[in-house]
């Protein structure tokens, strides 16, 4: 059974950007063709992606750090939640490796040393890169820096699988984390 972020994220999430990206895809293949107007739909859905992306992390973090919660007198289980919740990188901060392991860390492992034995997690890592790079220039309008990995549909698309086998991935080191901590499956 997936845990309710990954749920979430395949039925609601996933589905919301396949969307947008055939949007693009029409737009994109238009006749006459509008380059502007293309490039600015691409644009969005950059943007849209790191978002989606970056609400999925913080749903199976919170969702996890109730977990452990639940499990304590409740008492403790508020200063836990309380703990848990506090200055996470995810609520200000891109959904870059480096967040997303600062703030899955408080758990008690490195999830990069984790997901490093996984085979696609370089690719991943490499693509959540580009992808804030991408999102940053977008998001404050700045110039295309050099060295940049072109932004076409192909990439956006790459970016999007690489984001959904990382979630299948944070959520099955969660999965294997927690059943650890608390003795049982989490969900």
């Amino acid at each position: 059974m997936p845990s309710t972020a990954l749920t979430f994220w395949q039925t609601d999430r996933v589905r919301r950007l396949a969307e947008v990206e055939a949007q693009c895809a029409a737009v994109s293949a238009l006749v006459p063709p509008n380059p502007p107007l293309a490039e600015e739909l691409l644009r969005g859905y950059v943007v849209l992606l790191s978002a989606h992306f970056q609400g999925f992390c913080r749903d199976l973090y919170s969702e996890c750090a109730q977990i452990v919660a639940s499990r304590v007198r409740t008492r403790l289980g508020l200063l836990f939640a309380d703990q848990f919740t506090q200055k996470l990188k995810l609520d200000h901060g891109n959904p870059n490796i480096d967040n997303i392991a600062e703030d899955f860390n408080r758990f008690g492992f490195d999830l990069i040393a984790t997901a490093r034995p996984e085979p696609s997690f370089a690719l991943y890592r490499q693509h959540l890169v580009e992808l804030n790079r991408w999102r940053n220039t977008v998001a404050h309008y700045g110039p295309i820096p050099a060295g940049f990995p072109a932004l076409t549909l192909a990439t956006a698309s790459a970016w999007r699988i690489s984001c959904d086998g990382l979630a299948l991935l944070l959520t099955e080191i969660m999965y294997t984390v927690l059943r650890r901590l608390l003795r049982r499956a989490p969900w």
